[in-house]
Formats: structure tokens, sequence, C-alpha cells
């Protein structure tokens, strides 16, 4: 006869104040890197960290609004993004949490005060 599984204990090393990991794509397709992308690309990779993961990407379909840059699992875009950008949206939305407004896409972030809530809602839940 099967025994029961036990309920494991909640893992003592998830600390709630430790950062979330993130994956960030910047699309490295031709309408993108006409406008840089790869040199956005490599400004990012010199922020990355264990809770950071940057990748090149191939087309998101956002091609008139490149380099598109998207942020995972907060699901982010932003777009018309350069390399002197990049100091900002590490600092502010990958260390603190908070989207730089001014890069948002308009078709995925038509409302930023709705987006600060549903970001700050998913970390109340982890």
């Amino acid at each position: 006869m099967r025994q029961p599984m036990e309920k494991l204990p909640p893992d003592s090393s998830a600390n709630q104040s430790s950062p979330q990991r993130r994956f960030i794509q910047v699309c490295q397709y031709r309408s993108c890197q006409r406008f840089n992308a790869e040199a956005v690309l490599t400004a990012l990779k010199q922020h990355t960290s264990p809770n950071l993961m940057v990748a090149a990407s191939s087309c998101l379909g956002q091609c008139g609004s490149g380099p598109t840059v998207r942020v995972v699992p907060d699901n982010i875009w932003y777009c018309r993004v350069h390399p002197q950008d990049v100091d900002e949206i590490c600092a502010q939305h990958i260390d603190q949490g908070k989207p730089v407004k001014r890069l948002l896409h308009p078709r995925f972030h038509p409302d930023y005060n709705r987006l600060l809530q549903r970001l700050e809602s998913q970390n109340e839940a982890l």
C-alpha cells in the first residue's frame, strides 16, 4: 500500500527580500538592427547578474518601434530603446521594480498606473 506524500516544508532560502529573477530579450531582427539594437544588447549584457539574464531574440513583431526590449516575467515591452537608456532601465525597473514610463510600448502598456498595480500584486503573491 502506498504511503501518502508528505507536504514539504516551505523553502527557507526563498526570501521575500531577494530580487526577482528576470529575463530580457532584445530584438536583433533587421529593422531593430538598423536602429542600433546590437549596441542596446551589448549595454544590457554589461548589467547581467545571477538574477538577470539577457539574450538576443529573433523578431518580436514590433518592427516599426525598434529596438524592442521585452522583460519577462513582468511582460514589459519597451520600444525605441537606445544604449543610453539601459542604465535607467536597469536601475529603475530591474533594481526597483518600476518600469521606465517614457520607454513603455504604448500598444502593450496604455495605462501606466494600472501596470504598476498589476506588478505590485504579482510581487505580493510571491
